[in-house]
């Protein structure tokens, strides 16, 4: 067979292949496109989520007429000129491959202006021009997308539902209104709003519009810089977090990024804080010189290479784990919307509340007010809803009473109260315990229910973690050889791994075909402990599991800090309880036990007179 060089409508089709995979991926490409653009405002509006149609109007620079056609010939691009730029590129896009791409597989019509008085438009089918002539336009760029996949029925056949790909841009674009908050984002499909971000700068207001009112509500700002990059963003407490890694977004240089390592430091930041496998809601912002950063690795640009990443991952973890230490993480059962809103009166014991008369219609008044909410009221949490288990909120619903929806002040909102946590617990006064599992606490007008086995287990947990900072490779021979029983397949893999535990400074030997002799073991196990620790160790190991050091102290320390606590319906007395408070102002994560779990949750005055009708 001879070698022929590809007509450009058919390499446009095979580079479609990698930069347009589904609608999302226009929309992105083309409000890339937008932002390069110096846009103030972006307008994404679509027809049958986007399968139908999608259209991207901007307020940017425009395109001369003289230079639509070129926009749509393959590597076309005015982000670089020269080799050098590829090492310091700060636009969006740069490769020039998107616009031909779209073009190649669908009916595109672009509008622009550079004047705002008159533009221009071009039809193109298949990358073909069908149709071109001048038209009103204000100044900007208008990119119409029809019949995508039209000529490629394959990747077609393969789109998600309706639903899908609209959850999947509506994703994407509100990481892309976190990551230019001064842009106004309007989204729409069939003509219905979706969201509408106001382009005010205002980080808070946008996350709000994301994730709703009590997300905000929970969030701390965190700042933090090495000689390399400054990072700064809200992540959440423990009071609300997902079951997916999604609404952790990294942006890099106005970039939304995927980097599972960076991730993966702000989910570490968050260990032993929350339970496991939930994820926090967080937005990290990262600046660096650009010089630092290579973006030109994969056509989407979602990927990046960092210079020393790991002294960046470094930094993430210890700035939120610091902020996330110093800030009272307790549980409060109360509404999401500030008790400022509410209409509070108070009544004397001897007062009937209201009359009948009078329930019925604050009864119908409440329900008309939440009906006005939920119409009012749109969060992107609403796609995830649809996905078993993907919103794991610890708070109940609001009951709003006033019509009027609260207004978010963050500069008020995040100066939270601090808590001197070397005697918060201990200045409580206890009460009692109930069901022989819940401490009952009293500070100031709150109260506190404490769950007395979370409690122990952190106590126990940082105790042992801390005893594991001085761990050493010494160990002994036992005076007398203990013996450990495993299951056939488990003794096979013991046997193969032999080297490493003993790295460890466990030696064992082989006792039969199920059994070991354990002749040695670290001088750090406890006493009479031994049976556990070895045991566990030897289990970790053989189930595949990451045994560098770190990791495996601190599975082990939440292994028998659970097995060494106070259980629940166990009576423990008011010495045992003082001890257990002391232990708590001690340690350094008090409000959650190793496992993420709150020690303790609070009532405040307020919302026990409102469950007996003192307030309404």
């Amino acid at each position: 067979m001879s070698i022929i060089k590809l007509p450009p409508h058919l390499a446009n089709m095979i580079a479609a292949g990698e930069v347009v995979d589904r609608p999302l991926s226009v929309v992105k490409e083309l409000v890339e496109n937008s932002i390069d653009a110096g846009s103030t405002s972006i307008k994404v509006q679509l027809v049958e989520s986007g399968i139908t149609k999608i259209t991207v109007i901007d307020n940017g620079s425009g395109i001369d007429q003289s230079e639509m056609l070129i926009a749509f010939q393959s590597h076309a691009t005015s982000k670089i000129k020269t080799a050098e730029d590829l090492f310091k590129i700060g636009s969006l896009g740069f490769r020039g491959e998107a616009l031909p791409s779209i073009a190649a597989v669908s009916v595109v019509t672009m509008t622009s202006s550079t004047t705002g008085n008159e533009g221009y438009f071009y039809t193109l089918k298949a990358g073909e021009v069908v149709d071109e002539g001048p038209t009103q336009m204000t100044k900007g760029t208008k990119v119409e997308v029809e019949k995508l996949f039209f000529n490629t029925p394959a990747r077609y056949k393969h789109l998600g539902s309706t639903y899908q790909e609209l959850s999947l841009i509506t994703d994407y674009l509100y990481k892309c209104a976190l990551s230019h908050p001064n842009i106004a984002f309007t989204l729409t499909n069939n003509d219905k709003i979706l969201f509408n971000t106001s382009g005010k700068n205002d980080i808070i207001e946008t996350m709000g519009e994301a994730f709703g009112l009590e997300t905000v509500n929970n969030v701390f700002y965190f700042e933090g810089k090495n000689s390399l990059y400054k990072i700064y963003g809200y992540t959440s407490n423990n009071q609300v977090f997902r079951s997916h890694k999604n609404n952790i977004t990294v942006i890099l240089n106005g970039r939304v990024i995927r980097n599972s390592g960076l991730i993966y430091a702000v989910s570490e930041s968050y260990k032993s804080i929350i339970p496991i496998g939930k994820y926090p809601i967080t937005v990290l912002y990262i600046e660096s010189d650009l010089t630092l950063v290579d973006v030109n690795i994969h056509p989407s640009k979602l990927e990046v290479r960092l210079t020393d990443e790991t002294t960046l991952k470094n930094l993430i973890t210890d700035t939120i784990k610091k902020v996330l230490y110093n800030r009272p993480l307790i549980e409060q059962r109360t509404e999401n919307v500030n008790q400022d809103y509410f209409r509070q009166e108070t009544f004397p014991d001897d007062v009937e509340l209201v009359s009948n008369e009078k329930e019925e219609e604050e009864i119908l008044y409440t329900e008309e007010v939440k009906e006005v909410v939920k119409q009012e009221e749109f969060s992107f949490s609403d796609f995830w809803d649809a996905y078993p288990d993907s919103t794991t909120v610890i708070k109940e619903e609001p009951i709003v009473i006033e019509p009027e929806k609260p207004v978010i002040e963050p500069k008020v909102k995040y100066e939270q109260t601090e808590i001197n946590k070397t005697s918060f617990f201990e200045s409580l006064d206890y009460l009692g315990q109930y069901n022989q599992t819940y401490l009952l606490m009293q500070g100031g007008t709150d109260l506190y229910l404490i769950d007395q086995h979370a409690a122990m287990e952190r106590v126990m947990y940082e105790k042992i973690r801390k005893s594991f900072s001085n761990v050493t490779n010494d160990f002994y021979d036992l005076l007398i050889p203990f013996q450990l029983e495993f299951s056939v397949s488990e003794a096979l893999l013991i046997i193969s791994k032999m080297d490493e535990i003993k790295s460890l400074g466990i030696v064992i030997e082989e006792f039969g075909n199920t059994a070991f002799i354990v002749r040695s073991i670290p001088i750090w196990i406890p006493n009479g402990l031994e049976n556990e620790f070895v045991s566990d160790i030897i289990n970790h190991i053989i189930n595949n599991r990451e045994t560098g050091k770190a990791k495996m102290y601190d599975s082990l320390a939440k292994s028998l800090s659970c097995k060494e606590s106070i259980k629940a319906n166990m009576h423990i007395d008011r010495e045992e309880v003082k001890k257990l408070m002391s232990d708590l102002d001690r340690c350094e994560m008090p409000y959650t036990c190793p496992h993420g779990r709150p020690t303790l949750v609070k009532f405040t005055l307020y919302e026990i007179e409102k469950m007996f009708k003192r307030v309404i």
